[in-house]
């Protein structure tokens, strides 16, 4: 009789532990953020649409506003493929291959579901982002960097046509395995990623590192689990051999940013460049558009600096257990400044879009959000200019 009667506490014990569960946090927190800052896309959207417009636009209509820029391309790819008389073989090939087969079970045309798998992979993102942080420090910071992230002024890109989401979602699920030693799952995850962008490759340097930080950094401790690296560049391989096969050249998305005049440089080129192109345009007016775009670029660049450089040393610094998250931040950092664009345009031109998948620079400031000034601090202007960027995006201004 008394085993009966202790029976309902441990089950009851039991479902408070599952739905308590980690990963339903994760995925809660997740989907609630998304949810709250897409409720204000929409508002945003409704917005653009009546000053805009005379009357209210066909419901088919409504989400046209995010047609902007690369999605064209995406959309492009999607429907006919890679053209070899445009640049769209700069566009890596997994998100628009998404689009294509997932366009007929998906309503609407290629726009939505582009749209319906970049808010799916934004969802995803933020939660692992979440149960990584959790893992690494708290359940508060894990809130506040998925909510950080969210806020920062360029996020609207995780729920565009665009393939971040899809490659931020990829890329922390690979460092969250790396972080739980599953290898073999961070080099698919990694393979995956370097198909969606190039970006993707560099999961192989956090890779390394995280695999020797787990073992004392010690060689003789290396496994056969070690080969999972060899996953990560398979994306990049598969699209090289696609070119080579299609246009006879298995560098072609590289030789076709000749278009917009990239080319491998010294780090501060590009920064030099900005400068040079606000002088110019100042002149004309300073609230013109090359002038604030540049000023944008510009800004963001110590920004993210600061913050990698806090990440290492500092009264918030995330310790050995996230060097390697660290290094792959860097990494994607040093890749766009290395490559600044030319052709008149403003050469640090994507550098706070990319920033997004800096993962480190969203934790350490959630550290420092634990300070209800600095929380608020951060979030008040953070959402404003986001606002105002998106209204922006929606005009079809060049932002990123």
């Amino acid at each position: 009789m008394s085993d009966i009667a202790a029976s309902p506490p441990a089950t009851a014990a039991a479902t408070r532990v599952r739905s308590d569960s980690p990963w339903r946090r994760a995925w809660l927190t997740g989907l609630a953020t998304w949810a709250i800052a897409y409720s204000s896309y929409l508002i945003l959207n409704a917005v653009f649409w009546t000053v805009g417009t005379e009357k209210a636009p066909p419901l088919v209509e409504f989400f046209n506003v995010w047609n902007r820029w690369d999605t064209g391309h995406y959309i492009t790819i999607a429907t006919t493929g890679y053209n070899p008389h445009t640049e769209n073989t700069a566009f890596f090939p997994l998100y628009p291959l998404l689009m294509r087969f997932l366009d007929p079970v998906l309503p609407g045309e290629k726009l939505a579901a582009g749209l319906i798998i970049a808010s799916a992979a934004c969802i995803a993102a933020l939660a692992v982002i979440h149960r990584l942080v959790e893992d690494l420090f708290d359940t508060s910071t894990a809130q506040r960097a998925a909510l950080y992230l969210m806020a920062s002024p360029f996020a609207f890109y995780l729920v565009a046509a665009y393939n971040e989401s899809l490659l931020l979602a990829l890329c922390v699920g690979s460092l969250y395995c790396m972080r739980r030693g599953d290898w073999w799952a961070a080099g698919i995850l990694g393979g995956f990623a370097s198909a969606t962008r190039q970006a993707g490759v560099l999961l192989a340097l956090a890779f390394v590192i995280e695999y020797l930080r787990q073992r004392d950094w010690r060689l003789n401790r290396v496994r056969w689990d070690a080969a999972a690296i060899l996953f990560i560049p398979t994306g990049l391989l598969a699209f090289m051999a696609y070119c080579a096969r299609a246009f006879g050249d298995p560098l072609r998305f590289l030789h076709i940013q000749e278009f917009w005049g990239r080319q491998l440089s010294v780090p501060w080129k590009g920064v030099q460049g900005a400068l040079g192109h606000i002088a110019t345009w100042w002149v004309e007016s300073p609230l013109h558009a090359y002038v604030v775009v540049n000023v944008i670029d510009l800004v963001t660049l110590p920004l993210v600096a600061v913050l990698l450089v806090l990440c290492v040393v500092g009264p918030w610094r995330l310790g050995p257990s996230s060097w390697y998250l660290i290094a792959f931040g860097a990494a994607v950092f040093l890749m766009v400044l290395l490559s600044p664009i030319g052709r008149g345009l403003p050469p640090l031109h994507g550098l706070p879009r990319y920033a997004l998948e800096i993962v480190p620079i969203f934790i350490v400031l959630a550290r420092m959000g634990a300070n209800r000034l600095a929380d608020r601090a951060y979030l008040f202007p953070a959402i404003a200019l986001q606002a105002a960027l998106l209204i922006g995006y929606f005009a079809n201004v060049w932002l990123s």
